[in-house]
């Protein structure tokens, strides 16, 4: 499955005419009520609701993914290192209303080695997880391996590589069990270093499937 990430409200018609399944609602980029933009998403499409920390405080973020769940989110995406209160509060209400916790690591400078990276994941488990999400920039072969090799681990996942050479990741991972990959609406509105577009990922999917 391919999750679009979008950023801006107007993206949404684009990711309806696509047909895609599942969309990322970056909140703290789109910072509009979230009321108004479930009443744009068919029910067709699933939900990963977040809001990065530096937007808001967080007891207005805890606010603003409550509501998302009350309005139907599929998932909620939640920081590693965000504190106690934060990630108790939000899982609990998670398991309340249906949703699916998703504790998320992310490292825009580099990759920790494998030790460090299987440690990551299991403390993602540990602090609420359904799912573990890492998300990592990669500056050699060895850090896409490493990346790769958590797939042998158990437990639901996706493990993302940014930047040029960590694209392979974004490709391979849901060939070897990934819960879902991202791309972007189009060039020029990525998300993060180093992700497709949607239309690339379904263009080689569809090559690699025909094959």
């Amino acid at each position: 499955m391919i999750c679009v990430s979008i950023s801006r409200t107007d993206q949404l018609q684009w990711v309806i005419e696509s047909g895609a399944t599942l969309v990322e609602l970056r909140l703290d980029l789109i910072k509009e009520d979230p009321g108004r933009i479930y009443q744009l998403i068919p029910d067709r499409i699933q939900t990963i609701a977040t809001c990065r920390p530096e937007a808001l405080n967080e007891s207005e973020r805890i606010q603003l993914l409550q509501t998302c769940m009350d309005l139907g989110a599929t998932f909620i995406d939640m920081e590693i290192e965000s504190t106690n209160n934060y990630l108790s509060t939000l899982t609990g209400y998670a398991n309340q209303c249906g949703t699916k916790s998703i504790i998320s690591y992310h490292n825009f400078d580099t990759t920790p080695d494998l030790q460090g990276l299987e440690q990551i994941l299991q403390r993602c488990y540990e602090r609420g997880g359904d799912v573990a999400k890492i998300a990592v920039q990669v500056s050699t072969l060895k850090d896409v391996h490493n990346l790769l090799a958590l797939y042998k681990l158990p437990g639901k996942k996706v493990v993302l590589g940014m930047g040029k050479l960590g694209r392979i990741t974004r490709l391979m991972g849901p060939y070897l069990g990934a819960e879902f990959t991202f791309g972007s609406p189009g060039s020029g509105n990525e998300t993060a270093p180093g992700q497709f577009s949607y239309n690339q990922l379904t263009d080689i999917y569809k090559v690699i499937d025909e094959s």
